[in-house]
């Protein structure tokens, strides 16, 4: 049976507790819709958004207590996300997990980060500036999911400043 130091690591045996586990941090980011989905996905697994992103992954989703961020909790705070804010969600792997995602982004030709994001069911998604095509894409794609989340979607656009 592992032990487990105060940091949360695991060993597989009392004579590997010494060892320290070597973690990295990968931020994807991620529109306020898509957190809002993530947040959605996590609540129903019981798990936190980093821990869900994990598992979407294919990966343990263990929550390196306090070394991931949980973000913004579900509230009457997801209120003043809207659609399109731009946001982040770190998660903490192994190093021999990184070189896994890393390996397998690779393969499908896409950065680790972008790899987790369509692990997640997003697009790739390299810019969205505003005034192009893929950001209308992205708006589009936005009050969709929106629709699919059973919100509405003209309470997540800010309105236009005339």
């Amino acid at each position: 049976m592992g032990t487990t130091s105060g940091r949360g690591d695991v060993a597989a045996c009392p004579e590997e507790a010494s060892v320290a586990i070597k973690r990295k941090s990968v931020t994807i980011s991620v529109n306020g819709v898509e957190y809002l989905e993530l947040d959605a996905g996590a609540r129903q697994a019981s798990l936190t958004i980093p821990a869900y992103v994990r598992a979407r992954c294919g990966l343990e989703p263990w929550s390196a207590r306090g070394r991931e961020m949980h973000g913004r909790a579900h509230s009457a705070n997801c209120r003043t996300v809207t659609a399109l804010d731009r946001l982040g969600v770190t998660i903490t792997v192994t190093e021999a997990e990184r070189a896994d995602l890393e390996a397998r982004a690779t393969a499908a030709g896409l950065s680790i980060s972008q790899y987790i994001r369509t692990r997640c069911g997003f697009q790739v998604r390299w810019t969205s500036l505003p005034n192009t095509e893929e950001r209308d894409r992205e708006e589009d794609d936005a009050w969709e999911r929106l629709r699919r989340l059973g919100l509405t979607p003209e309470e997540y656009f800010p309105e236009e400043s005339a």
